[in-house]
């Protein structure tokens, strides 16, 4: 998730106004509180894959409960590197293009 996060709000080096997606992100992230597996298919997929908050909630939960599988550790693993090193390379991208606040 902090990935996600950091990513939307590395956009504000291009755009001036990212306040509303980060909202939006936060109305989505809200749903987190319940397990994905309450969400209709299509839903469930959005809260997993294009915005893990989902996962970010029902794999420790799973962990906690015992019911965690060896593939979706993995999988977990893999997603939050694959999110910390986009947002990251994102982020230093948007560095090398910013110029200040009085440009």
């Amino acid at each position: 998730v902090y990935g996600v996060w950091l990513a939307l709000a590395t956009t504000a080096f291009w755009f001036v106004r990212v306040e509303n997606v980060l909202m939006i992100f936060y109305s989505l992230y809200s749903a987190g509180r319940w397990p994905v597996h309450i969400y209709p298919g299509w839903l469930r997929l959005a809260l997993t894959v294009i915005i893990p908050v989902g996962f970010a909630v029902t794999v420790p939960a799973e962990a906690l409960v015992g019911r965690l599988d060896l593939a979706t550790l993995a999988a977990a693993l893999t997603l939050a590197a694959l999110c910390l090193i986009g947002s990251r390379w994102l982020f230093q991208r948007g560095l090398r293009r910013y110029s200040g606040a009085s440009a």
